[in-house]
């Protein structure tokens, strides 16, 4: 059984904010997160305090919370490095 993912009305509005600059990017952010429907632990993301999880794609970084009862991904905060 997978995991589905939620984005929070925030990171939504954050990543709909960098369409007109790096659709690609954008893009590519939202592969990532799709894939954590089948691992909502990949080796690419850490722990982050006691219920939340970071994860760095490129020059991407997305807080998320997982939801074992609910089996959901709450993606709560995306932000770009300046690579």
């Amino acid at each position: 059984m997978t995991w589905q993912v939620l984005w929070e009305a925030a990171a939504l509005n954050a990543a709909a904010g960098h369409l007109k600059d790096d659709p690609r990017g954008v893009d590519t952010l939202l592969q990532a997160t799709d894939q954590l429907t089948e691992n909502p632990r990949p080796k690419e993301s850490l722990p982050w305090g006691t219920e939340r999880r970071r994860l760095r794609h490129g020059p991407w970084r997305v807080i998320y919370r997982v939801d074992r009862d609910a089996r959901t991904i709450h993606i709560e905060h995306i932000g770009r490095t300046g690579a």
